[in-house]
């Protein structure tokens, strides 16, 4: 076989079982894109139903004591987006209080933000999903806060979410130099918050909130600075998983609800209006149908009964993976399954799934 044949063949799937038939490369790469598109346009609808200020204010409401005190509606009305030259950028005690008219938020104020790359020669591009601003009602006084949303498809990537969002909020803090403060100005410095969404989670981890910020400790002595001094950033991960939709918390409920493959179009939209009181505008019914549509193939890549099994899509993806390694080792059925540590049942399914990629 010379050189050219074997650039070919690696081209072909490489599976090698007698009796069966490769499938092309280019086969596989337009699945390939197909999947990838998909899930592209499944995260930008979810990113926008996110951006719907009535959605941040019960993330806010859940995820920070600053805005505990105050109803959903006060929240967006009043504390997100307080300055209008923002640029635009490429559970039950918790209901919002009935005020005049039909007490109903509007679904028509979508987030405007601020622009969602940061740029650094050092550290590259990073890129935030939502970043607006925010002002902190705190002894009278309004604060400007900056806040990003990330929404997450695996809460196991491979690293830990907490470090992910603490490097965020940094590069938040950093990127104020030139803007917010100049030289020694760091009394200038905005707090700055990270907050994580997480829709794929394993059982034990979902439903749950978790948040990391600086705290001070008295080593010697009885000084304390102000609080404001040193809380200048905060990480807040909101893992929603199977349990959240019937979550006591509003922010879970309604996240969970929203992603769900439960829930038909229909009965997101009665969520929205009759549990939670956002309005439903036409952009929202089109993010939520989007929602809906794309969700079953995104999430049947890497599903496999994760939340029976106790872990994630992700894990369970990441164990298909070695499972398929393992196989083309040699390695038995019953090794594989102890290996990744999964059903001997559910590697059987992996392994006849993928025999049924190849043309017999």
């Amino acid at each position: 076989m010379n050189s050219s044949d074997k650039r070919e063949d690696r081209n072909l799937f490489d599976a090698k079982k007698p009796g069966t038939v490769t499938v092309p490369s280019e086969i596989a790469q337009n699945l390939k894109v197909a999947d990838e598109d998909a899930s592209f346009q499944y995260d930008e609808s979810a990113r926008n139903l996110v951006a719907e200020k009535p959605i941040l204010a019960y993330i806010l409401k859940s995820a920070l004591d600053e805005y505990a005190e105050y109803t959903v509606q006060e929240i967006a009305e009043k504390f997100i987006e307080g300055e209008p030259e923002i640029k635009r950028t490429a559970v039950h005690q918790d209901h919002p209080d009935k005020k005049d008219g039909s007490g109903m938020m509007s679904g028509d104020d979508r987030v405007k933000g601020l622009p969602t790359a940061d740029k650094s020669q050092r550290d590259g591009t990073i890129y935030y999903d939502i970043r607006f601003l925010a002002v902190l009602p705190q002894s009278g006084e309004l604060i400007e806060i900056f806040v990003n949303v990330e929404i997450q498809n695996d809460d196991t990537p491979g690293y830990p979410i907490p470090k992910r969002g603490i490097y965020y909020a940094a590069r938040m803090i950093s990127s104020q130099r030139g803007t917010i403060f100049k030289d020694q100005e760091y009394g200038r410095i905005k707090k700055v918050v990270s907050i994580w969404i997480c829709e794929d989670t394993a059982n034990f981890r979902s439903d749950t909130i978790n948040r990391y910020s600086f705290t001070e400790k008295c080593l010697r002595g009885e000084f304390h600075e102000e609080k404001q001094a040193y809380d200048l950033m905060t990480v807040v991960v909101m893992r929603l998983g199977s349990k959240g939709e019937s979550s006591k918390d509003n922010a879970i409920r309604l996240l969970s609800k929203m992603f769900s493959m439960n829930l038909s179009y229909e009965e997101k939209l009665d969520t929205l209006q009759n549990e939670f009181q956002i309005s439903v505008s036409r952009e929202i019914s089109e993010e939520v149908q989007n929602v809906c549509n794309l969700s079953t193939g995104v999430y049947s890549k890497g599903y496999d009964s994760g939340y029976d099994s106790g872990i994630s899509a992700g894990e369970m993806k990441r164990a298909r993976e070695t499972a398929y390694e393992l196989q083309d080792m040699g390695m038995s059925v019953e090794k594989i399954a102890r290996a990744v540590k999964v059903s001997v049942d559910i590697v059987q399914e992996w392994l006849a799934e993928r025999d049924k990629m190849l043309v017999k």
